[in-house]
């Protein structure tokens, strides 16, 4: 890949951001013509992921884009638990997902600030609990964010999981970049 795409990638999310503040946390105010709208999910209320929204699933038949999110973004990731239970997983192989893998120049962070636990009663059969893991994302490109479990769910495919080990899921961000920056080829 040539060094002139992924900065395309930055010029462009960079104005993207300039003509609407909101997306990169800043005040919301009229969005110029062509720019991306303010998100649907207010500042003080988080984006939230379960083990049906992550990186890849079979069923997109090749047409998964990464969940796009402002820097600034907080978010709440609830999985299956009890008896398996879930850890953060920050290893060399927790990287984002193609397509979100060219924007490698750019940087993206998140940090978890918080862990709980909610009851599961009548949701997923054979799980006792959800568990819950809480992020805050900055920055500017992509990120992965990891989870493995342990022990390992006995039908990891009953929660909507791959099975194999070690079980790690996987949910790739844009932080501050439209999904529509990837849609163009390499």
């Amino acid at each position: 890949m040539s060094m002139r795409r992924p900065l395309a990638l930055a010029l462009t999310a960079t104005a993207l951001l300039a003509a609407c503040p909101a997306a990169a946390g800043g005040p919301a105010g009229p969005v110029a013509p062509g720019a991306a709208a303010p998100p649907i999910t207010p500042f003080g209320e988080p984006y939230l992921f379960t083990q049906q929204h992550r990186d890849a699933l079979w069923w997109w038949n090749g047409t998964w884009l990464p969940q796009s999110v402002p820097s600034g973004a907080r978010l709440q990731i609830q999985l299956p638990a009890t008896p398996a239970r879930w850890h953060p997983h920050t290893g060399p192989d927790c990287r984002p997902t193609a397509p979100a893998d060219r924007l490698r120049p750019l940087h993206a962070h998140a940090v978890l600030t918080g862990r709980g636990e909610l009851p599961n009663e009548g949701r997923i059969d054979g799980y006792a609990t959800l568990q819950t893991f809480d992020y805050t994302v900055t920055g500017l490109g992509s990120v992965a964010i990891c989870l493995r479990a342990d022990p390992e769910p006995e039908h990891p495919e009953d929660i909507g999981l791959d099975t194999g080990s070690p079980l790690t899921y996987v949910l790739t961000l844009l932080v501050g970049i439209p999904q529509s920056a990837l849609s163009a080829p390499p």
